[in-house]
């Protein structure tokens, strides 16, 4: 007979596995209860009882998705969504769908050479079936509301409480940040939020394959969203793997530097376009004046509102993440990135600049709170990110008992109805240039402008700092349609030395549809 060493522990006595809520001495106990529960009335009930709780959360997504898809299409319809952005990625889309040079009458520049969103390419088959830019709209709220899902998975496989991983869902659904940049327009970044917040999901529970497809999904979305990877790479090499970590971050560093050095100057026939963005001369420059001038890069940052930007998106997760901060801080470069910028828009939550920034945070909050001893803890540090997030919907938000609101027209509002008509009046494959409202509702067509392109470069072409004259398709150009009267300079001034060669052909809701009759004029001190 063998004997136990001494010192040695006792083998422990099986553990019967009980389905919740099972007392002790139940008819499972001393059984498999995976063989007995799988089977017949048990697993049913079993099956509806986790079925159930998961019900909060979807209906939470669900009614996300029917509020902002709803809400998104309305502004459309209604003139009220601002159509750079917007008519960019529509006529690129729509150029894609059908085998076209993605090069963008709206921008002057090709699709890709002003941003890498390689991902945009799984977005054409959509247009084979649906070619409308609602169809964008109602996508990009989709995959918003859909990055709920591995947060509300993760916080629950972290703290085994389904309630606790409702409150963060719910904190990352009504942040205030995610809902306006899911109002301004359609962009690539809301791939962003879906992308990175499976890959957190993957890297915490370790699913290699998985997180190494949301790396690339997310590089597929923007050059820069190398600042959000890169991170993410470095937490995976301290807490999971050395080498898919360091892997990670080379390939995304180098991926950054390939778009940006090779393939965007290759497409633009131009320097990359956005580094102009970064004061005191570029990236290294602000690293030296941070050293040799330290006061003038505090002053700067103290501009533009940029601490109230960064309270406005800590605050809305209620510092949630400060007990463990290691999964929030995966968002610091790209958060970074925002203060610093020159570009007013990108510290303001109401752009899409922090889309990618939210769900890390939110992210961030779940997994501190899951550090938490104890129960009746990590309700209450749930509770405050949830009311936090609340608090910031209420002010900041964009859900129907927040305070600020999304003006726009009615779709059977008379001005609608009237611009509705001259949009009808178009022919389809009409060269036109537009007023600004109106672009995105007319850029299924190869060429397209947006007031006052082509006849004074504004915002165009691969050095739009540099707009000076007219455009090389000037002529080209059939149609006009306007506000009537024209107003304000230099609108006015352009429209009234052009005049003569249109002519209006019908009027409605406060707008005019001109129809070329005579060519350009020429170029002052031109020879016939």
């Amino acid at each position: 007979m063998l004997r136990r060493p001494a010192g040695a522990p006792a083998p422990a006595e099986p553990v019967a596995v009980l389905p919740d809520g099972a007392p002790p001495g139940s008819p499972f106990v001393g059984e498999p209860y995976a063989e007995r529960a799988l089977s017949g009335y048990e697993r049913t009930l079993d099956g509806l009882d986790t079925f159930g709780r998961h019900v909060p959360i979807a209906l939470l997504v669900l009614g996300y998705i029917w509020h902002f898809s709803t809400l998104a299409i309305a502004v459309y319809d209604g003139y009220g969504m601002p159509p750079f952005d917007l008519a960019v990625f529509d006529q690129g889309v729509w150029l894609l769908s059908r085998f076209d040079d993605p090069f963008v009458t709206i921008m002057g520049r090709n699709l890709f050479g002003d941003h890498t969103s390689f991902i945009l390419l799984l977005v054409v088959p959509i247009y084979w079936v649906w070619p409308h830019v609602q169809a964008l709209l109602v996508l990009q709220t989709v995959i918003i509301a859909a990055g709920a899902v591995p947060i509300y998975l993760l916080v629950r496989r972290l703290t085994d409480s389904c309630l606790i991983a409702f409150a963060i869902g719910a904190a990352y659904l009504l942040n205030p940040a995610l809902e306006n940049g899911n109002l301004e327009q359609f962009h690539p970044e809301c791939f962003l939020t879906l992308a990175i917040a499976t890959g957190i999901y993957a890297a915490v529970t370790w699913r290699p394959a998985l997180l190494v497809a949301m790396v690339v999904v997310c590089l597929l979305v923007k050059e820069d969203t190398a600042l959000l990877v890169a991170p993410l790479g470095l937490w995976v090499l301290w807490r999971r793997d050395r080498r898919v970590g360091g892997a990670i971050v080379a390939a995304s560093l180098a991926y950054l530097v390939v778009c940006v050095e090779v393939i965007q100057p290759l497409l633009l026939g131009a320097p990359y376009l956005y580094s102009g963005r970064i004061p005191f001369g570029g990236p290294w420059g602000a690293v030296k004046t941070l050293f040799s001038h330290p006061d003038q890069v505090w002053g700067y940052l103290w501009s533009q509102d940029r601490p109230w930007y960064l309270w406005q998106m800590l605050g809305a997760v209620g510092f949630g993440f400060v007990w463990a901060p290691e999964i929030a801080a995966i968002a610091v470069l790209m958060l970074v990135e925002n203060l610093i910028s020159n570009f007013p828009y990108m510290h303001q939550i109401l752009y899409h600049y922090s889309l990618s920034s939210v769900p890390v945070l939110v992210l961030g909050a779940g997994y501190a709170v899951s550090r938490l001893k104890g129960r009746l803890k990590q309700y209450a540090a749930s509770a405050v990110v949830l009311g936090s997030a609340v608090a910031a919907c209420t002010m900041w938000g964009l859900m129907p008992f927040s305070l600020p609101s999304y003006p726009h027209w009615s779709a059977g509002s008379p001005p609608v109805l009237g611009i509705n008509k001259l949009v009808d009046a178009l022919p389809g494959d009409a060269v036109v240039s537009a007023w600004w409202p109106i672009v995105a509702h007319i850029d299924h067509r190869s060429k397209v402008y947006v007031w006052p392109n082509p006849f004074e470069a504004s915002n165009y072409g691969s050095n739009p700092a540099a707009d000076n004259g007219p455009l090389p398709a000037v002529g080209q150009d059939r149609y006009l349609i306007m506000p009537s009267p024209v107003t304000g300079q230099p609108d006015a001034a352009i429209f009234s030395s052009i005049r003569s060669q249109f002519r209006a052909t019908l009027s409605a809701g406060g707008f005019t549809l001109y129809r070329r009759v005579a060519p350009p004029a020429p170029p002052a001190g031109h020879l016939p």
